[in-house]
């Protein structure tokens, strides 16, 4: 009796091994993206470069958690006599759940200006936001990273360096993508753009 019980563990032991992610990192390069949209103020640009995923062994060492370090450099300009706001985030869906799910997200964030013969200055902040979520299956939630005033015929852009993406609860692939939008407003008209960065896995 006592021989079978011992058996019956090792069984279910073994199987949630085989269900638990493999211990190893693996980083990923995604190309960049960049648009061009004429307006009736001119023009303006958005785009990103230098994304990557860098997927982590999940602390907890559960197959149904996922961990990942991204980060990206999103940009814009607008040239022509408007204002506005550069936002960028990421997309984050999971195919099929085991109950509510939560997300967790801890960014290092750096925000600077580029153009013109003035140095550029760059503004650092770690605001360490936590988000929780209850992912549906084949539910997609937006997830913002960060913001930054646009300035007239300056390149303006968000650095975003390790920024912790926690997924927990979620039996299957877990998928994410990166987007930047533009919101351009002169006296005139109000104008947008966006670009997304290529969809991928944790």
């Amino acid at each position: 009796m006592v021989s079978a019980l011992v058996k019956a563990c090792a069984a279910a032991a073994a199987a949630a091994l085989v269900g638990a992610p493999l211990a190893r990192a693996d980083v990923e390069q995604l190309p960049p993206r960049e648009k061009t949209f004429p307006s009736a103020f001119g023009s303006f640009t958005v785009g990103v470069h230098d994304e990557n995923v860098n997927r982590l062994p999940p602390l907890n060492m559960v197959g149904t958690t996922r961990e990942a370090l991204v980060g990206h450099v999103a940009w814009g300009r607008v040239d022509g006599p408007a204002g506005g706001v550069l936002k960028t985030g990421y997309h984050v869906g999971c195919a099929v759940t085991v109950g509510p799910g939560q997300f967790g997200a801890t960014p290092d964030l750096e925000a600077g200006i580029e153009g013109g013969e003035v140095p550029s200055p760059h503004i650092l902040a770690n605001p360490n936001p936590i988000v929780t979520l209850n992912l549906s299956p084949g539910e997609v939630s937006e997830v913002p990273v960060a913001e930054k005033e646009l300035i007239p015929g300056k390149v303006v852009q968000t650095v975003v360096r390790d920024f912790h993406i926690i997924v927990n609860a979620c039996s299957g692939p877990v998928a994410i993508r990166q987007f930047t939008y533009l919101y351009a407003k002169s006296a005139e008209v109000d104008d947008s753009g966006a670009v997304f960065g290529d969809s991928t896995w944790l």
